[in-house]
């Protein structure tokens, strides 16, 4: 059973912990660092940073529904924390003289789907995208010799083993009123848009990935590995730090 008290608990802690860390005077992305990670970078940080209405918009709805008070709390929660990873990401953008950006294709792709379909639908997206932004930061950490960037990547992927536990028992728990039959059909569809997105974030941020020797096979695989990892735990109430170290490891 889906334990909500838990998660209120953790993400009321966290919340009380945020702060945006200020990149220090002499530590700058080099000439050649800003060309290649500066754009895949600002879409990254655009990618973070949301409002998150429709996703609350969708748990009030739901929790209303089912009698689960603690969910909208929760998912407001959760959004801060979204949010928190746009607005350090932009720091450390103008700190360096990298533009942050309005748009972008994938992004306002992602955007719409998930205002038009249901709740499933949009905690599936989320959840994928999330996947492959630990793959992504941990790729960007070893593309720069910035110890700040280092440090922001590695705490994001913290932050993202958290959530991505906290995701996935959510969509276990909105798939587990599905029949086996629609189950197995809607796990199928999941790992397919996990495939099609890795391959397309590999083509959009190629200059990083292939500088830190992806291909875009082995992309996927390491995407494709963190959806195994999570989307078959069978642990519903993870310590705070375990998932967190041992995905960042």
């Amino acid at each position: 059973m889906f334990d909500w008290s838990y998660w209120q608990e953790l993400f009321e802690a966290r919340a009380r912990a945020l702060m945006i860390r200020r990149p220090p005077p002499d530590d700058r992305l080099t000439d050649t660092e800003r060309t290649r990670i500066g754009d895949s970078l600002g879409t990254f940080q655009l990618g973070e940073q949301s409002e998150g209405r429709t996703l609350q918009a969708f748990a009030e709805t739901f929790a209303a529904r089912r009698g689960i008070p603690a969910l909208p709390a929760v998912t407001a929660l959760f959004i801060k924390e979204e949010q928190h990873h746009a607005a350090q990401l932009a720091e450390f953008m103008r700190a360096n003289g990298i533009a942050l950006k309005r748009r972008n294709w994938t992004d306002s792709i992602f955007r719409r789907i998930r205002k038009l379909a249901g709740y499933e639908a949009a905690v599936t997206i989320l959840v994928t995208a999330e996947m492959i932004g630990f793959v992504y930061y941990r790729a960007l950490a070893r593309a720069t010799g910035s110890p700040c960037l280092k440090t922001i990547c590695r705490e994001m992927c913290a932050d993202e083993a958290i959530h991505l536990r906290y995701e996935t028992q959510l969509l276990m728990t909105l798939r587990g009123e599905r029949g086996p039959l629609a189950r197995r059909l809607v796990e199928w569809l999941h790992r397919t848009l996990l495939s099609v997105s890795a391959r397309v974030v590999f083509h959009d941020h190629r200059r990083v990935l292939r500088h830190v020797g992806y291909s875009p096979r082995t992309f996927r695989r390491d995407c494709e590995a963190i959806y195994r990892m999570v989307m078959h735990s069978r642990t519903w109430r993870p310590k705070t730090r375990d998932p967190a170290e041992k995905l960042a490891a």
